[in-house]
């Protein structure tokens, strides 16, 4: 048996193992270090699984990790979530649909100090979701908004999903914030003209006024005065020559422990916080660990490469190729985390992409707005799940019947990156290092 047929006999094996329920990261040192066995020997797999281990534990770039997951659960524990939509819903409670534009808005402002899809989607639907229901807002544009909504965690900057595909692919961290700006901007806009538009389709119970809410200008204005601050720390002094990305994240996350102590946050929620973030690093390291294993075996088995000379000799297009890797990633996006499937398809496709042709920093930003997708397809999206659970007596058939025109406008927003790459591209021309 050939190399390349144990790596395509190892990622079905993979596969099948994240579908029964095996965590991925495991499940990826598990099949890397028996693909890379059965190719070159026993021992030297026992020595790859030491050496993944030890060289991603070690990597200082990713020490951006656990910053951006202390600066997401102090701001959590800081109470701005409630601020964001209290202040979004001073400036659209007279508009139709009004608080679930509040409710986006606010999503968007807490994504850009967060960085996660669920986390976000799970906060600010126990932030938003009951004032809606008790304005008499149909629950089916109530979830579908703040299950979109979430969404914009994964693209707005400080990214996650952009960071670690950055980190994965050597490109710059820089430029890839920058790059997830406008599509992060025009993923807000569709989404608020969604809302608007299904407002009208699911108009309120009868007896409602329409949203109405007189909170003093400067009230509003305070109540998102420290994600602003916080963004503008972080963002700016990247941008401005301050920081590096690593001094950025510990900016951020100082920051965000000074605002959460000033909002009242006491010994028991700082150390949730730090729980928190420590959990969900380790989580992601697992995988990252897991993703370093299974690219020794992408690497000996020659897997991409043998996928590339195929499709040369299949005499595919370029869009034909970008077009089989999304709908993959539509499909896996209905059962799996977005980073865990970023870390686990980004080593197999990455050189594929490069090969025909395509921007990296502009398939980062594709591959990541179609695992965005993924997270609200029915009937398993992850961000669906979160919002029913976050939400006492929600239907999850509400939930999925509410999200399907914000998949719609993803489906848009899609089409438009596809057109027009220079709206990914932009900004790291302009201001990064492309």
């Amino acid at each position: 048996m050939s190399p390349q047929e144990i790596g395509f006999i190892a990622i079905a094996i993979l596969l099948g193992l994240i579908l029964v329920g095996m965590p991925v990261g495991i499940a990826m040192c598990f099949i890397g270090v028996g693909g890379f066995a059965a190719i070159v020997g026993p021992e030297p797999a026992l020595n790859i699984l030491k050496t993944g281990a030890f060289e991603t534990a070690s990597n200082y770039s990713y020490t951006l990790i656990p910053l951006f997951m202390l600066m997401g659960a102090f701001i959590s524990r800081a109470g701005l979530s409630r601020d964001l939509f209290l202040a979004a819903r001073r400036f659209t409670g007279g508009w139709n649909g009004g608080l679930a534009v509040a409710g986006i808005t606010a999503s968007a402002g807490f994504s850009a100090v967060c960085g996660s899809s669920l986390a976000t989607a799970s906060t600010m639907t126990r932030v938003a979701y009951g004032e809606m229901r008790a304005q008499g807002y149909d629950p089916r544009l109530a979830a579908g908004s703040l299950a979109a909504g979430g969404t914009l965690g994964i693209m707005i900057p400080p990214s996650i999903a952009l960071l670690l595909y950055a980190l994965i692919t050597e490109t710059s961290v820089g430029d890839m914030f920058l790059a997830g700006f406008l599509p992060g901007l025009l993923a807000y806009v569709l989404y608020v003209i969604t809302a608007a538009l299904m407002a009208r389709v699911w108009p309120p119970e009868p007896g409602h006024a329409p949203d109405r809410f007189d909170e003093p200008l400067s009230t509003a204005l305070r109540q998102v005065a420290p994600v602003v601050v916080l963004f503008g720390l972080v963002m700016g002094g990247l941008y401005g020559g301050l920081f590096t990305p690593t001094e950025a994240g510990g900016a951020g996350a100082a920051l965000a422990l000074v605002f959460a102590l000033w909002r009242g946050m006491r010994w028991e929620g700082f150390r949730d916080a730090v729980i928190e973030a420590v959990e969900t690093t380790a989580s992601i390291f697992v995988i990252l660990i897991g993703a370093e294993v299974f690219g020794f075996l992408l690497s000996v088995s020659q897997l991409s490469f043998g996928m590339a000379d195929y499709i040369r000799a299949a005499g595919w297009e370029p869009w034909q190729v970008l077009g089989a890797i999304l709908v993959f990633y539509v499909v896996l996006g209905c059962f799996m985390e977005s980073l865990a499937m970023i870390l686990l398809t980004v080593p197999i496709f990455f050189p594929l992409v490069t090969d025909a042709g395509f921007d990296p920093i502009w398939f980062g930003i594709i591959a990541v707005v179609t695992v965005e997708t993924g997270l609200i397809s029915p009937p398993v999206g992850m961000n669906l799940f979160v919002v029913r659970a976050a939400a006492p007596g929600l239907a999850l058939r509400d939930v999925m019947t509410g999200v399907l025109p914000f998949v719609a406008a993803d489906i848009v927003r899609l089409a438009i990156l596809i057109a027009f790459p220079a709206i990914s591209l932009l900004l790291p021309r302009l201001l990064g290092g492309g």
